[in-house]
Protein backbone atom coordinates (compact mmCIF):
# COMPACT_ATOMS: atom_id res chain seq x y z
CA UNK A 1 0.00 0.00 0.00
CA UNK A 2 1.66 3.26 -1.01
CA UNK A 3 2.02 6.44 1.21
CA UNK A 4 -0.99 7.88 -0.06
CA UNK A 5 -3.28 4.96 0.49
CA UNK A 6 -1.85 4.07 4.18
CA UNK A 7 -2.73 7.64 5.77
CA UNK A 8 -6.05 7.24 4.61
CA UNK A 9 -6.52 3.62 5.71
CA UNK A 10 -4.44 3.82 8.80
CA UNK A 11 -7.46 6.53 9.96
CA UNK A 12 -9.74 4.16 9.29
CA UNK A 13 -9.04 1.81 12.08
CA UNK A 14 -11.63 2.52 14.97
CA UNK A 15 -13.39 -1.05 16.32
CA UNK A 16 -16.59 -2.09 16.70
CA UNK A 17 -16.08 -2.81 20.04
CA UNK A 18 -15.61 1.19 20.71
CA UNK A 19 -19.31 1.47 18.75
CA UNK A 20 -20.45 -1.14 21.56
CA UNK A 21 -19.20 0.98 24.19
CA UNK A 22 -20.88 4.05 22.82
CA UNK A 23 -24.21 2.55 22.60
CA UNK A 24 -24.61 -0.30 25.03
CA UNK A 25 -24.99 1.88 27.92
CA UNK A 26 -27.83 3.98 26.15
CA UNK A 27 -25.27 7.48 26.83
CA UNK A 28 -25.78 8.41 23.60
CA UNK A 29 -27.35 11.36 25.04
CA UNK A 30 -24.80 11.86 28.03
CA UNK A 31 -23.63 15.30 28.35
CA UNK A 32 -19.85 15.88 27.79
CA UNK A 33 -17.29 16.61 30.48
CA UNK A 34 -17.69 20.27 28.94
CA UNK A 35 -20.38 21.70 28.87
CA UNK A 36 -20.24 25.52 29.01
CA UNK A 37 -20.61 26.20 25.25
CA UNK A 38 -22.97 28.99 25.25
CA UNK A 39 -23.57 32.37 24.56
CA UNK A 40 -22.43 35.48 26.98
CA UNK A 41 -24.07 38.38 27.80
CA UNK A 42 -21.91 40.02 25.27
CA UNK A 43 -23.24 38.02 22.64
CA UNK A 44 -20.01 35.72 22.01
CA UNK A 45 -20.42 32.28 21.58
CA UNK A 46 -17.91 29.33 23.01
CA UNK A 47 -17.20 26.93 20.99
CA UNK A 48 -15.23 24.09 22.27
CA UNK A 49 -13.38 21.66 19.86
CA UNK A 50 -9.64 19.41 20.74
CA UNK A 51 -7.11 18.93 17.53
CA UNK A 52 -3.92 17.19 16.83
CA UNK A 53 -0.33 18.73 17.20
CA UNK A 54 1.11 20.43 14.30
CA UNK A 55 4.49 20.34 15.02
CA UNK A 56 5.90 22.53 11.87
CA UNK A 57 4.03 25.87 12.54
CA UNK A 58 6.19 28.73 13.75
CA UNK A 59 4.13 30.89 15.86
CA UNK A 60 5.24 33.95 17.49
CA UNK A 61 6.19 34.46 20.49
CA UNK A 62 3.67 33.65 23.51
CA UNK A 63 1.37 31.58 20.98
CA UNK A 64 0.49 27.89 20.61
CA UNK A 65 -2.01 26.09 18.72
CA UNK A 66 -4.51 26.92 21.29
CA UNK A 67 -3.57 30.37 21.09
CA UNK A 68 -2.95 31.98 18.34
CA UNK A 69 -4.25 34.79 15.54
CA UNK A 70 -7.05 32.50 14.14
CA UNK A 71 -8.35 31.82 17.49
CA UNK A 72 -8.22 35.80 17.70
CA UNK A 73 -9.67 36.30 14.65
CA UNK A 74 -12.71 34.14 15.58
CA UNK A 75 -13.24 36.05 18.94
CA UNK A 76 -12.42 40.15 17.39
CA UNK A 77 -14.42 39.62 14.08
CA UNK A 78 -17.03 36.75 14.89
CA UNK A 79 -17.71 37.40 18.26
CA UNK A 80 -16.86 33.81 18.56
CA UNK A 81 -14.86 31.70 21.36
CA UNK A 82 -12.75 28.91 20.41
CA UNK A 83 -11.81 26.83 23.23
CA UNK A 84 -9.42 23.81 22.56
CA UNK A 85 -10.08 21.08 25.04
CA UNK A 86 -6.93 18.87 24.41
CA UNK A 87 -4.29 18.28 22.00
CA UNK A 88 -2.78 15.31 21.12
CA UNK A 89 0.08 13.79 18.82
CA UNK A 90 -1.85 10.59 19.15
CA UNK A 91 -5.43 12.74 18.09
CA UNK A 92 -6.93 9.42 16.50
CA UNK A 93 -6.30 7.21 19.68
CA UNK A 94 -7.29 9.94 21.88
CA UNK A 95 -10.45 11.17 20.05
CA UNK A 96 -11.72 7.25 19.94
CA UNK A 97 -11.54 6.79 23.27
CA UNK A 98 -13.44 10.20 23.73
CA UNK A 99 -15.93 8.81 21.56
CA UNK A 100 -16.34 5.68 23.59
CA UNK A 101 -16.81 7.93 26.50
CA UNK A 102 -19.16 9.81 24.86
CA UNK A 103 -17.34 12.79 26.15
CA UNK A 104 -17.25 15.22 22.77
CA UNK A 105 -16.41 18.55 21.93
CA UNK A 106 -18.64 20.65 20.01
CA UNK A 107 -16.96 20.27 17.04
CA UNK A 108 -14.35 17.79 15.69
CA UNK A 109 -12.80 16.08 12.84
CA UNK A 110 -13.41 12.91 12.29
CA UNK A 111 -12.27 10.01 9.93
CA UNK A 112 -14.55 8.12 7.64
CA UNK A 113 -14.94 5.50 10.02
CA UNK A 114 -15.48 7.20 12.62
CA UNK A 115 -18.32 9.29 10.75
CA UNK A 116 -20.25 6.43 9.96
CA UNK A 117 -20.25 4.81 13.73
CA UNK A 118 -21.11 7.95 15.03
CA UNK A 119 -23.97 8.24 12.46
CA UNK A 120 -25.24 4.64 13.79
CA UNK A 121 -24.80 5.87 17.30
CA UNK A 122 -26.66 8.84 16.86
CA UNK A 123 -24.11 11.08 18.27
CA UNK A 124 -23.59 13.93 15.76
CA UNK A 125 -25.21 16.22 14.22
CA UNK A 126 -27.51 16.17 10.68
CA UNK A 127 -25.65 19.53 9.26
CA UNK A 128 -28.13 19.88 6.24
CA UNK A 129 -30.05 22.38 6.77
CA UNK A 130 -27.30 24.61 8.60
CA UNK A 131 -24.92 24.41 5.48
CA UNK A 132 -27.74 25.00 3.57
CA UNK A 133 -28.53 28.02 4.70
CA UNK A 134 -25.07 29.75 5.90
CA UNK A 135 -22.63 28.28 3.36
CA UNK A 136 -20.72 30.79 1.92
CA UNK A 137 -21.06 30.27 -2.24
CA UNK A 138 -17.50 29.39 -2.31
CA UNK A 139 -17.93 26.93 0.28
CA UNK A 140 -20.55 25.42 -1.67
CA UNK A 141 -18.58 25.74 -4.51
CA UNK A 142 -15.77 23.47 -3.41
CA UNK A 143 -18.22 20.90 -2.74
CA UNK A 144 -19.81 21.12 -6.11
CA UNK A 145 -16.22 21.02 -7.79
CA UNK A 146 -15.73 17.74 -5.49
CA UNK A 147 -19.47 16.21 -5.59
CA UNK A 148 -18.77 12.74 -4.83
CA UNK A 149 -16.78 13.74 -1.90
CA UNK A 150 -20.10 15.89 -0.82
CA UNK A 151 -21.91 12.88 -1.18
CA UNK A 152 -20.12 10.75 1.03
CA UNK A 153 -20.55 12.82 3.84
CA UNK A 154 -23.74 12.21 3.75
CA UNK A 155 -26.47 9.26 5.09
CA UNK A 156 -30.09 9.00 3.52
CA UNK A 157 -29.76 12.24 1.75
CA UNK A 158 -28.67 13.86 4.93
CA UNK A 159 -25.16 15.61 5.62
CA UNK A 160 -23.80 14.55 8.39
CA UNK A 161 -20.11 15.27 8.32
CA UNK A 162 -18.77 18.31 6.20
CA UNK A 163 -15.83 17.25 4.08
CA UNK A 164 -12.74 19.00 4.31
CA UNK A 165 -11.56 18.53 0.70
CA UNK A 166 -8.07 18.28 -0.27
CA UNK A 167 -5.50 20.05 -2.57
CA UNK A 168 -6.44 18.31 -5.57
CA UNK A 169 -6.17 15.90 -7.78
CA UNK A 170 -3.22 17.36 -9.13
CA UNK A 171 -1.18 16.49 -6.05
CA UNK A 172 -1.53 12.59 -7.22
CA UNK A 173 0.74 11.49 -9.84
CA UNK A 174 3.72 10.11 -9.54
CA UNK A 175 7.42 10.14 -10.71
CA UNK A 176 10.88 9.23 -11.45
CA UNK A 177 13.16 11.65 -9.79
CA UNK A 178 16.65 11.84 -11.72
CA UNK A 179 19.71 13.74 -10.36
CA UNK A 180 20.39 16.64 -13.29
CA UNK A 181 23.74 17.30 -13.19
CA UNK A 182 24.69 13.65 -13.11
CA UNK A 183 22.63 13.08 -16.17
CA UNK A 184 24.23 15.78 -17.91
CA UNK A 185 27.35 14.70 -16.97
CA UNK A 186 26.63 11.41 -18.93
CA UNK A 187 25.08 13.14 -21.67
CA UNK A 188 21.91 11.39 -20.87
CA UNK A 189 18.48 11.66 -22.69
CA UNK A 190 15.26 11.39 -21.10
CA UNK A 191 14.05 7.92 -19.41
CA UNK A 192 10.90 7.00 -22.36
CA UNK A 193 11.04 3.33 -21.20
CA UNK A 194 11.89 1.17 -18.80
CA UNK A 195 14.98 0.03 -20.33
CA UNK A 196 16.03 4.10 -20.57
CA UNK A 197 15.38 3.85 -16.53
CA UNK A 198 17.41 0.72 -16.00
CA UNK A 199 20.12 2.23 -18.50
CA UNK A 200 20.25 5.49 -16.60
CA UNK A 201 20.65 3.49 -13.15
CA UNK A 202 23.73 1.55 -14.20
CA UNK A 203 25.26 4.69 -16.10
CA UNK A 204 25.33 6.53 -12.65
CA UNK A 205 26.54 3.32 -10.82
CA UNK A 206 29.66 2.81 -13.37
CA UNK A 207 30.18 6.53 -12.88
CA UNK A 208 29.54 7.42 -9.37
CA UNK A 209 29.35 3.98 -7.05
CA UNK A 210 26.85 3.54 -5.00
CA UNK A 211 23.33 1.88 -5.95
CA UNK A 212 21.05 2.88 -8.79
CA UNK A 213 17.51 3.80 -7.18
CA UNK A 214 16.33 4.62 -3.89
CA UNK A 215 13.45 2.37 -2.09
CA UNK A 216 12.83 1.82 1.71
CA UNK A 217 11.25 -1.62 3.33
CA UNK A 218 7.49 -0.34 2.54
CA UNK A 219 8.13 -1.31 -0.75
CA UNK A 220 5.72 2.29 -1.67
CA UNK A 221 8.09 4.05 -3.26
CA UNK A 222 9.12 1.04 -5.71
CA UNK A 223 5.38 0.13 -6.25
CA UNK A 224 5.06 3.95 -7.88
CA UNK A 225 6.96 2.26 -10.78
CA UNK A 226 4.46 -0.22 -10.81
CA UNK A 227 2.66 1.17 -13.65
CA UNK A 228 5.25 1.13 -16.30
CA UNK A 229 4.12 -2.78 -16.58
CA UNK A 230 0.49 -1.66 -16.02
CA UNK A 231 0.00 -2.74 -12.48
CA UNK A 232 -2.27 -0.78 -10.05
CA UNK A 233 -0.84 -1.86 -6.60
CA UNK A 234 -2.73 -0.63 -3.53
CA UNK A 235 -5.72 0.75 -5.38
CA UNK A 236 -9.32 -1.41 -6.36
CA UNK A 237 -9.35 -1.53 -10.71
CA UNK A 238 -12.53 -3.72 -12.48
CA UNK A 239 -11.29 -6.82 -13.52
CA UNK A 240 -11.75 -8.57 -16.68
CA UNK A 241 -15.54 -10.12 -15.39
CA UNK A 242 -16.58 -6.21 -14.11
CA UNK A 243 -16.12 -6.77 -10.49
CA UNK A 244 -13.82 -4.93 -8.40
CA UNK A 245 -10.08 -6.51 -7.43
CA UNK A 246 -7.14 -5.02 -5.57
CA UNK A 247 -4.51 -4.35 -7.88
CA UNK A 248 -1.57 -5.71 -5.79
CA UNK A 249 -2.68 -8.85 -6.91
CA UNK A 250 -3.51 -8.84 -10.68
CA UNK A 251 -0.87 -10.50 -13.21
CA UNK A 252 0.59 -7.26 -14.65
CA UNK A 253 2.61 -7.25 -10.83
CA UNK A 254 4.06 -10.22 -11.12
CA UNK A 255 5.65 -8.68 -14.35
CA UNK A 256 6.95 -6.15 -12.34
CA UNK A 257 8.57 -8.11 -9.73
CA UNK A 258 9.91 -10.01 -11.74
CA UNK A 259 12.13 -7.34 -13.10
CA UNK A 260 12.66 -5.91 -10.03
CA UNK A 261 14.39 -9.16 -8.94
CA UNK A 262 16.47 -8.86 -12.09
CA UNK A 263 17.61 -5.35 -10.78
CA UNK A 264 18.50 -6.25 -7.24
CA UNK A 265 20.93 -8.74 -8.27
CA UNK A 266 22.49 -6.24 -10.34
CA UNK A 267 22.83 -4.02 -7.44
CA UNK A 268 19.94 -1.56 -8.97
CA UNK A 269 17.86 -1.62 -6.17
CA UNK A 270 19.73 -0.38 -2.60
CA UNK A 271 20.95 -3.89 -1.72
CA UNK A 272 19.68 -2.99 1.92
CA UNK A 273 16.67 -1.69 1.16
CA UNK A 274 15.01 -4.20 3.44
CA UNK A 275 16.12 -2.56 6.62
CA UNK A 276 15.90 1.50 5.61
CA UNK A 277 12.58 3.40 6.47
CA UNK A 278 11.98 6.46 4.94
CA UNK A 279 14.35 8.45 6.88
CA UNK A 280 16.98 5.94 6.27
CA UNK A 281 16.07 5.81 2.31
CA UNK A 282 16.17 9.98 1.80
CA UNK A 283 19.53 9.84 4.05
CA UNK A 284 21.24 7.90 1.13
CA UNK A 285 19.93 10.81 -1.36
CA UNK A 286 20.89 14.05 0.66
CA UNK A 287 24.40 12.10 1.19
CA UNK A 288 24.78 11.55 -2.71
CA UNK A 289 25.04 7.88 -2.81
CA UNK A 290 22.38 7.41 -5.47
CA UNK A 291 20.63 9.33 -8.30
CA UNK A 292 17.01 8.13 -8.77
CA UNK A 293 14.11 7.86 -6.96
CA UNK A 294 10.34 6.89 -7.77
CA UNK A 295 8.61 9.72 -5.70
CA UNK A 296 5.44 12.06 -5.08
CA UNK A 297 5.25 15.58 -6.50
CA UNK A 298 6.63 17.07 -2.99
CA UNK A 299 10.60 15.62 -3.82
CA UNK A 300 11.48 19.13 -3.69
CA UNK A 301 9.98 19.83 -0.04
CA UNK A 302 11.53 16.80 0.93
CA UNK A 303 14.40 15.44 0.47
CA UNK A 304 15.01 18.11 -1.59
CA UNK A 305 15.81 21.22 0.58
CA UNK A 306 18.39 18.76 2.56
CA UNK A 307 19.99 17.67 -0.92
CA UNK A 308 20.25 21.44 -1.82
CA UNK A 309 21.87 22.16 1.18
CA UNK A 310 24.11 19.56 1.75
CA UNK A 311 25.12 18.83 -2.17
CA UNK A 312 24.51 22.37 -3.90
CA UNK A 313 22.14 23.28 -6.76
CA UNK A 314 23.33 21.64 -9.45
CA UNK A 315 22.70 18.17 -7.61
CA UNK A 316 18.74 18.57 -8.24
CA UNK A 317 16.69 16.14 -8.97
CA UNK A 318 13.91 17.03 -11.93
CA UNK A 319 11.22 14.56 -11.99
CA UNK A 320 10.03 12.58 -15.30
CA UNK A 321 6.78 10.82 -16.77
CA UNK A 322 7.20 7.40 -15.41
CA UNK A 323 7.17 5.40 -18.80
CA UNK A 324 5.93 1.73 -19.88
CA UNK A 325 7.71 -0.65 -20.69
CA UNK A 326 7.13 -0.51 -24.57
CA UNK A 327 7.85 3.01 -24.13
CA UNK A 328 4.38 5.24 -23.58
CA UNK A 329 3.55 7.12 -20.75
CA UNK A 330 2.24 4.82 -18.18
CA UNK A 331 -1.46 5.22 -16.64
CA UNK A 332 -1.55 7.18 -13.56
CA UNK A 333 -3.16 5.36 -10.15
CA UNK A 334 -5.32 7.78 -8.87
CA UNK A 335 -7.24 7.16 -5.25
CA UNK A 336 -9.95 8.74 -3.49
CA UNK A 337 -8.99 12.07 -1.75
CA UNK A 338 -11.26 13.16 0.63
CA UNK A 339 -10.57 11.18 4.39
CA UNK A 340 -11.56 13.90 7.11
CA UNK A 341 -15.25 15.15 7.95
CA UNK A 342 -16.21 18.16 10.10
CA UNK A 343 -19.13 16.58 12.69
CA UNK A 344 -20.86 18.56 15.36
CA UNK A 345 -22.05 16.72 18.74
CA UNK A 346 -25.80 15.84 18.50
CA UNK A 347 -27.57 18.59 20.37
CA UNK A 348 -24.71 21.15 19.43
CA UNK A 349 -27.03 24.78 19.02
CA UNK A 350 -24.42 26.66 17.44
CA UNK A 351 -23.60 25.15 13.94
CA UNK A 352 -24.19 27.91 12.09
CA UNK A 353 -21.23 29.86 14.28
CA UNK A 354 -18.72 26.87 13.14
CA UNK A 355 -19.88 27.64 9.30
CA UNK A 356 -19.18 31.30 9.68
CA UNK A 357 -15.71 30.20 10.57
CA UNK A 358 -15.37 28.11 7.63
CA UNK A 359 -16.69 30.83 5.36
CA UNK A 360 -13.97 32.84 6.76
CA UNK A 361 -10.92 30.49 6.43
CA UNK A 362 -11.88 30.04 2.61
CA UNK A 363 -12.71 33.52 2.56
CA UNK A 364 -8.78 34.56 3.67
CA UNK A 365 -7.57 32.33 1.42
CA UNK A 366 -9.31 32.46 -1.91
CA UNK A 367 -10.14 36.02 -1.90
CA UNK A 368 -8.06 37.91 0.92
CA UNK A 369 -5.36 38.96 -1.62
CA UNK A 370 -6.13 42.67 -2.29
CA UNK A 371 -8.99 42.93 0.29
CA UNK A 372 -7.13 42.27 3.57
CA UNK A 373 -3.35 43.57 4.44
CA UNK A 374 -0.18 41.35 3.26
CA UNK A 375 0.49 41.81 7.19
CA UNK A 376 -2.84 40.24 8.14
CA UNK A 377 -2.11 37.62 5.50
CA UNK A 378 1.18 36.76 6.41
CA UNK A 379 0.06 36.59 10.03
CA UNK A 380 -2.77 33.83 8.90
CA UNK A 381 -1.15 31.90 6.52
CA UNK A 382 2.83 31.83 6.72
CA UNK A 383 5.07 29.71 8.29
CA UNK A 384 2.40 26.53 8.24
CA UNK A 385 0.50 28.67 10.68
CA UNK A 386 -2.87 28.22 7.76
CA UNK A 387 -2.83 24.29 8.96
CA UNK A 388 -3.44 24.72 12.38
CA UNK A 389 -6.87 25.36 12.54
CA UNK A 390 -7.97 21.64 13.11
CA UNK A 391 -11.48 20.92 12.03
CA UNK A 392 -12.65 24.65 11.14
CA UNK A 393 -11.28 24.78 7.97
CA UNK A 394 -12.71 23.03 4.24
CA UNK A 395 -10.06 23.28 1.48
CA UNK A 396 -10.82 23.98 -2.44
CA UNK A 397 -10.13 21.21 -4.42
CA UNK A 398 -9.25 23.02 -7.18
CA UNK A 399 -6.61 25.10 -5.47
CA UNK A 400 -3.59 23.87 -6.74
CA UNK A 401 -4.86 22.97 -10.07
CA UNK A 402 -5.90 26.85 -10.58
CA UNK A 403 -2.56 27.95 -8.44
CA UNK A 404 -0.27 26.05 -10.66
CA UNK A 405 -1.97 27.98 -13.88
CA UNK A 406 -1.22 31.14 -12.31
CA UNK A 407 1.86 30.74 -11.22
CA UNK A 408 3.14 29.11 -14.59
CA UNK A 409 1.60 31.88 -16.40
CA UNK A 410 3.07 34.48 -13.92
CA UNK A 411 6.62 32.92 -14.53
CA UNK A 412 6.28 33.15 -18.42
CA UNK A 413 4.97 37.08 -19.22
CA UNK A 414 6.45 38.30 -15.85
CA UNK A 415 2.81 39.64 -15.26
CA UNK A 416 1.47 38.84 -12.24
CA UNK A 417 -1.71 40.30 -12.33
CA UNK A 418 -3.19 37.00 -11.90
CA UNK A 419 -1.78 36.10 -8.86
CA UNK A 420 -4.81 36.24 -6.52
CA UNK A 421 -4.25 34.64 -3.41
CA UNK A 422 -1.56 34.43 -0.63
CA UNK A 423 -0.43 30.70 -2.36
CA UNK A 424 -0.21 31.85 -5.58
CA UNK A 425 2.65 34.34 -4.16
CA UNK A 426 4.09 32.11 -2.36
CA UNK A 427 4.65 29.91 -4.96
CA UNK A 428 5.51 32.72 -7.47
CA UNK A 429 8.21 34.57 -4.77
CA UNK A 430 10.07 31.04 -4.39
CA UNK A 431 10.39 30.16 -7.31
CA UNK A 432 11.80 33.36 -8.60
CA UNK A 433 13.96 33.19 -5.39
CA UNK A 434 15.52 29.87 -6.18
CA UNK A 435 16.17 30.06 -9.70
CA UNK A 436 18.11 34.03 -8.73
CA UNK A 437 20.38 32.75 -5.55
CA UNK A 438 19.21 28.47 -5.03
CA UNK A 439 17.95 29.48 -2.03
CA UNK A 440 17.46 25.99 -0.43
CA UNK A 441 14.26 26.21 1.55
CA UNK A 442 12.54 27.36 -1.98
CA UNK A 443 13.43 24.22 -3.80
CA UNK A 444 10.06 22.59 -3.14
CA UNK A 445 7.95 25.32 -4.87
CA UNK A 446 10.33 25.78 -7.41
CA UNK A 447 10.19 22.16 -8.56
CA UNK A 448 6.48 22.05 -7.57
CA UNK A 449 5.60 24.97 -10.23
CA UNK A 450 8.22 26.90 -11.56
CA UNK A 451 11.11 24.60 -12.63
CA UNK A 452 11.69 24.09 -16.21
CA UNK A 453 10.48 20.88 -15.48
CA UNK A 454 7.94 20.32 -12.28
CA UNK A 455 5.89 18.27 -10.85
CA UNK A 456 2.64 19.97 -11.43
CA UNK A 457 3.33 20.69 -15.18
CA UNK A 458 3.40 16.86 -15.63
CA UNK A 459 0.36 16.39 -13.12
CA UNK A 460 -1.83 19.02 -15.21
CA UNK A 461 -0.58 16.91 -18.64
CA UNK A 462 -1.80 13.71 -16.74
CA UNK A 463 -4.72 15.31 -15.63
CA UNK A 464 -6.00 17.08 -18.47
CA UNK A 465 -5.43 13.89 -20.46
CA UNK A 466 -7.48 11.77 -18.72
CA UNK A 467 -3.77 9.23 -18.44
CA UNK A 468 -5.27 7.47 -15.23
CA UNK A 469 -6.80 4.81 -13.75
CA UNK A 470 -9.23 5.63 -10.82
CA UNK A 471 -9.74 3.41 -7.86
CA UNK A 472 -12.90 1.34 -7.86
CA UNK A 473 -13.18 1.93 -4.46
CA UNK A 474 -13.97 5.54 -4.65
CA UNK A 475 -15.50 7.10 -1.23
CA UNK A 476 -15.65 5.61 2.18
CA UNK A 477 -14.03 2.62 2.84
CA UNK A 478 -16.48 -0.43 3.88
CA UNK A 479 -16.57 -1.54 7.70
CA UNK A 480 -15.42 -4.96 6.68
CA UNK A 481 -12.17 -3.94 4.35
CA UNK A 482 -11.31 -1.31 7.27
CA UNK A 483 -11.37 -3.77 9.89
CA UNK A 484 -7.96 -5.75 8.24
CA UNK A 485 -6.29 -2.77 9.17
CA UNK A 486 -2.87 -3.27 7.27
CA UNK A 487 -3.12 -7.22 7.73
CA UNK A 488 -3.39 -7.64 4.28
CA UNK A 489 -0.64 -5.41 2.59
CA UNK A 490 1.73 -6.56 5.37
CA UNK A 491 1.53 -10.08 3.47
CA UNK A 492 1.94 -8.41 0.56
CA UNK A 493 5.04 -6.85 1.07
CA UNK A 494 6.47 -9.75 3.21
CA UNK A 495 6.03 -11.94 0.43
CA UNK A 496 6.96 -9.49 -2.71
CA UNK A 497 10.12 -8.38 -0.81
CA UNK A 498 11.49 -11.92 -0.73
CA UNK A 499 10.67 -12.10 -4.68
CA UNK A 500 12.81 -8.81 -4.41
CA UNK A 501 15.80 -10.35 -2.51
CA UNK A 502 15.62 -14.00 -4.66
CA UNK A 503 14.83 -15.65 -1.26
CA UNK A 504 11.72 -17.16 -3.61
CA UNK A 505 11.10 -17.26 -7.31
CA UNK A 506 8.94 -15.25 -8.75
CA UNK A 507 6.94 -18.02 -9.02
CA UNK A 508 6.56 -17.66 -5.33
CA UNK A 509 3.15 -14.60 -6.40
CA UNK A 510 0.54 -17.15 -6.71
CA UNK A 511 1.55 -18.54 -2.77
CA UNK A 512 1.31 -15.05 -1.95
CA UNK A 513 -1.83 -13.95 -3.65
CA UNK A 514 -3.91 -16.92 -2.10
CA UNK A 515 -2.35 -16.51 1.53
CA UNK A 516 -3.91 -13.21 1.01
CA UNK A 517 -7.14 -14.53 -0.23
CA UNK A 518 -7.13 -16.49 2.71
CA UNK A 519 -6.67 -14.07 5.41
CA UNK A 520 -9.23 -12.18 4.37
CA UNK A 521 -8.92 -10.68 0.79
CA UNK A 522 -11.84 -12.45 -0.25
CA UNK A 523 -13.91 -11.25 2.47
CA UNK A 524 -12.72 -8.10 1.69
CA UNK A 525 -13.29 -7.90 -1.92
CA UNK A 526 -17.08 -9.27 -1.35
CA UNK A 527 -17.51 -6.40 0.74
CA UNK A 528 -15.86 -4.11 -1.43
CA UNK A 529 -18.26 -5.27 -4.55
CA UNK A 530 -21.55 -5.50 -2.70
CA UNK A 531 -20.59 -1.42 -1.22
CA UNK A 532 -19.83 -0.66 -4.60
CA UNK A 533 -22.88 -2.51 -6.17
CA UNK A 534 -20.54 -4.69 -8.39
Amino acid sequence: MNKKSKLVMLSLCISSLLLAACTSDGSAGKSPTNNDSDTNEAGMVTIHTVTSEYTSAKYPKGDDITNNVWIRRYKEKLNIDVKTDWVSDEYETKLNLAISSNDLPDVFRVNPSQLRQLIEADMVMDLTDAFDQYASDRLKGYMKADADSFESGKKDGQLYGIPQMHWGLIDQPDFVWIRNDWKEELGLEDPKSVADIKNIALKFMEKHGGYGIAVDQSLDYLNLLAIAWNAHPDIWIEDSSGELAYGSIQPEMKAALAEWAEWYKLGIIDPEFAIKDFNAMNADIVAGKVGMQPYYQWWGYNPGVDTVANLGKDAIFYPYIIPTIDGKEAKQSISFANGNYIVMKKGFEHAEEVIKILNDYAYIVDEGQGKESQETLSALLDNDIAHVVGAFRVLNPNSDYEQFEAVSAALQSKDTSGLTTSGMWQKYNNSIEFMENATPGAVGDYLQQGAPKNAYGLAKKVLDSENYVKTGLWGVTPEALASYGTTLDDILTEGFTKIIMGTESIDYFDVIVQNWRAAGGDEATRAVNEAYGK
